[in-house]
């Protein structure tokens, strides 16, 4: 069988996940039960005459509460990167993400994580060779079943992906990262939602900084031992007039100090409701240029799925079901997410 592809005959049968410590990463790969995988309720697909076309997967779990899930197209290979969702909804608040209109709902089982890999194969009939944490949710909130699913996608022979294939990305939840390690995610990458390192400004974007200090959060990251190589990557959401100040991009040069990182420039996805507007390709360079000359190693993602609401900070279902916690400060308990 070539690796990437699951196949219902190599999924064993589901296996009590409270029964399973995390550090036990080899019995992890029982968590995959093919019988429950998402139904796929909406399929969107995104066509770009350069990088191929990105697909949101819409997706109905047991419960009848939805997901969402995005397969992204690599550059050679047609393989596949899945973003894949960690809880229904988000309690984080965070103002330039989508998913945080909807408040928290539930969290997500380990095998409701691994069935969105299922379902990107079986829809779409090519390999995923890369899964990132960045879909609905954050990962460090729902610890236990994000490092399951993550030892699933790495153990299982379905699937065995490096753990340099896996990467989860946090805001930064300080007791998150002192378990990384405990949570057996040591060889996994770890990108960090920083946006500023400004703690008025951060604290505006993420509220959860409002709790946890950049100074707490630098010396968190500075204690995890890092794979031979890896470098953290630093997530930076590029919000013209807000995020690209030079006094900001000073600071962050300053917070990072002798920290290994990559800088991810990440384009703002503007979505209904927001003022913000999403920068031009002159200022993505131009901060871009402004990390480079302050020695920062740094890089500029390029946005795929825009037109579907399937790009980083887009991500979420139609409407807030009934018990979900509404984000800190907001009217979202009110009114649809879209």
């Amino acid at each position: 069988m070539e690796t990437g592809h699951w196949s219902p005959e190599r999924i064993p049968a589901w296996q009590d996940a409270e029964t399973v410590r995390p550090g036990t990463l080899r019995q992890l790969a029982a968590l995959a039960e093919v019988e429950q995988c998402p139904e796929v309720v909406l399929q969107m697909p995104a066509e770009d005459p350069l990088y191929g076309t990105t697909t949101k997967l819409l997706l109905r779990l047991a419960d009848g509460r939805e997901v969402e899930s995005v397969a992204i197209p690599m550059a050679a290979g047609g393989h596949r990167t899945a973003c894949v969702s960690s809880q229904v909804g988000c309690k984080q608040g965070c103002a330039f993400c989508r998913t945080a209109r909807m408040g928290l709902v539930r969290d997500l089982a380990a095998h409701e994580i691994v069935g969105q890999v299922v379902a990107v194969n079986r829809v779409l009939g090519q390999p995923v060779r890369n899964v990132v944490f960045m879909g609905m949710g954050e990962p460090l909130d729902n610890p236990l079943a994000v490092a399951q699913a993550a030892a699933v996608f790495s153990e299982h022979p379905g699937l065995s992906l490096a753990w340099s294939r896996i990467t989860i990305s946090t805001v930064g939840r300080l007791d998150g990262l002192a378990a990384w390690e405990d949570l057996g995610l040591g060889s996994a990458n770890l990108a960090i939602s920083l946006h500023a390192a400004d703690p008025g400004v951060r604290a505006a974007l993420v509220p959860a900084a409002r709790i946890e200090s950049l100074v707490e959060l630098r010396l968190a990251l500075g204690r995890i031992a890092l794979p031979r190589g890896r470098r953290i990557m630093l997530a930076v959401v590029v919000i013209p007039g807000v995020t690209d100040q030079p006094l900001l991009l000073d600071a962050l040069h300053a917070w990072i100090g002798d920290l290994p990182v990559l800088v991810n420039l990440i384009p703002f996805n503007p979505f209904p409701g927001v003022a913000w507007r999403a920068p031009e390709a002159a200022e993505m360079h131009a901060m871009w240029a402004a990390l480079r000359q302050r020695g920062l190693a740094v890089r500029t993602r390029v946005t795929k799925g825009r037109a579907t609401l399937a790009a980083c900070g887009q991500l979420a279902t139609a409407r807030r079901p009934a018990g979900a916690s509404p984000r800190p400060g907001s009217d979202a308990g009110s009114r649809s997410s879209t």
